[in-house]
């Protein structure tokens, strides 16, 4: 049986893993400067904005996930592990 992938392939979703690691990156960047910039005075503004961050970061997270699981990784490496508590 043939590999479901060449080594180009496997070049292309190493990279697309890199860029969607670097943009989740960048979204989570957003969501601290939102935070440092934040005062207890939360208004309608404010909780719009948060809820676009929000948004944004969990789009950008489940594409790195996804690009991360082409690769053969994903979070059943992290689950493995366990916690401790069982």
């Amino acid at each position: 049986m043939a590999e479901p992938y060449t080594q180009t392939d496997q070049h292309v979703l190493l990279e697309r893993a890199r860029n969607a690691a670097k943009h989740l990156h960048q979204v989570t960047e957003q969501l601290v400067e939102f935070a440092e910039r934040l005062s207890a005075d939360i208004g309608p503004a404010e909780m719009a904005e948060f809820d676009v961050l929000i948004a944004r970061e969990a789009a950008a997270l489940s594409e790195r996930v996804d690009a991360f699981g082409a690769l053969g990784l994903g979070a059943g490496s992290i689950d493995a592990t366990g916690t401790g508590d069982d």
